[in-house]
């Protein structure tokens, strides 16, 4: 983990990496991830039941086997301690009442003559991921699956690898709990594909969400169309902005808490304060030595972990919004203040009392959020991912009479008689043009079933 300084000719270089960290991934695991895709759409359960065997070590004999039952759902209940089971259902009741606060209203616009209602309508048929590789993510069926509920989604289905055909027993209780219609045993590109076209056992669904690893964000990536998706996740990212103003153990144990995620984590600290910069490396490399993940987050640092020293506040600002990260920690004095100096990030945590983690598991907004710079355009997991918008409009005669010379000119405008000609046949002060239309599109039916009925008798 290295200190870079804004002041060095160097930095532009190094700070473009940061940058250029969303790119695609290589042709060799988009090759792959589409043959899976093909491979899945063709052969369905079957393609399932050969992956499963391939990449999650256990034997699925039937395609039903893919699917848990409800036996499985309650035996692994009995591994969850009473105080799990309240932490658990402790932090989906939070994350329920944070969601049901947004949910988007329908809305009508009125005028004189016009009634026009937006509509909102939750979708039919929402299937979730849930990673279950390195370890088990009960917080990450919380936090995809409640804002469905709350959307309203009648169907809710999870797709989690069962690694030798188990799955975590806090991420099986964790769907119980938000009322997950159905839990699959499938992991990887192949659950996604499975999802976006439909098995004999998995049903296709109208989005897709949750995040994954790189095969899965390719997947998503690459059914996207075909199927809704959230967002294309890629590696955990952290960045805290620091004026020194407080204990450094705090940004330090925040970026470790943020590397034990992924190898590929981006964790990086930006402060004016050079001297405060290497008291965070220095109590990083302290603690660090005692993670249990220490493999990972030693990666993490290794890779894309760096530690950055600005002119001033002002300038870590604008660095931070130029990365637009997954999360952002302020650590500064008036934080909240600089908290609004931030446009682009998934989610700001303000202050020494609200650690990022703590953003992960139970303050309430989704810990699914935009990485790889897409907090410029992008925002977290939220209801309005789970409902479309329908407009209904209407006119009296009067009120489109009164507007339709503005739509009749932009349609002539663009060369499109027929719109304007559809527009003005309805506004017609008397109907005979009307009628004597009618009239000529009954004559003219009449001379073509005559010459129809002459061309079947030859």
């Amino acid at each position: 983990m290295i200190i870079v300084s804004t002041k060095s000719e160097d930095f532009e270089g190094i700070f473009k990496r940061i940058l250029a960290r969303n790119i695609s991934p290589d042709s060799t695991i988009e090759d792959r991830v589409r043959k899976i895709i093909i491979d899945v759409r063709e052969r369905k359960d079957k393609a399932l039941i050969d992956y499963t065997r391939k990449f999650d070590g256990w034997n699925p004999v039937s395609p039903e086997k893919l699917m848990m039952t409800k036996k499985e759902i309650e035996e692994a209940e009995k591994y969850i301690t009473r105080e799990d089971r309240k932490a658990i259902e402790k932090s989906a009741e939070r994350i329920e009442n944070y969601h049901k606060s947004t949910f988007p209203g329908n809305v009508i616009y009125k005028e004189r003559g016009a009634k026009i209602e937006r509509v909102v309508i939750p979708l039919e048929l929402v299937g979730l991921y849930c990673p279950g590789g390195k370890a088990g993510y009960p917080s990450t069926v919380l936090m995809s699956a409640i804002p469905a509920k709350v959307a309203g989604v009648k169907k809710i289905y999870l797709a989690t690898p069962a690694v030798q055909g188990k799955i975590n027993p806090y991420t099986i209780f964790a769907a119980k709990v938000v009322g997950v219609d159905a839990i699959f045993k499938i992991g990887g590109a192949q659950a996604i594909a499975a999802f976006a076209f439909g098995t004999d056992v998995v049903p296709s669904v109208d989005k897709i969400a949750g995040p994954g690893n790189i095969y899965v964000a390719t997947a998503k990536r690459l059914v996207q169309g075909s199927v809704g998706v959230d967002l294309i996740a890629g590696p955990s990212e952290l960045v805290t902005i620091c004026d020194g103003s407080v204990h450094p153990l705090i940004p330090a144990i925040d970026i470790i808490a943020q590397a034990e995620h992924d190898e590929r984590a981006l964790c990086v600290a930006i402060s004016h304060v050079r001297p405060y910069l290497h008291q965070i490396k220095n109590i990083v490399y302290f603690l660090m030595k005692v993670m249990p993940r220490r493999d990972i987050i030693e990666e993490a640092f290794r890779s894309q972990s760096v530690l950055i020293e600005t002119r001033s506040l002002e300038e870590s600002i604008d660095l931070v919004n130029r990365i637009a990260p997954e999360h952002v920690g302020v650590l500064t004095k008036n934080a909240m203040k600089v908290a609004r100096e931030i446009r682009n990030a998934g989610t700001v945590f303000v202050g020494a009392n609200s650690p990022p983690a703590v953003g992960d598991y139970i303050a309430g907004p989704s810990h699914v959020l935009p990485t790889g710079g897409t907090a410029r355009f992008a925002s977290g997991l939220s209801v309005e991912d789970f409902v479309k918008k329908t407009n209904i409009i209407f006119f009296t005669r009067r009120r489109m009479v009164e507007i339709s010379e503005h739509a009749i000119r932009l349609a002539n405008m663009e060369g499109l008689f027929g719109h304007a000609f559809s527009i003005e046949k309805r506004l017609q002060r008397t109907i005979k043009s009307l009628d004597y239309i009618l009239k000529m599109y009954d004559e003219e039916s009449k001379k073509t079933n005559k010459n129809n009925k002459k061309a079947n008798k030859k």
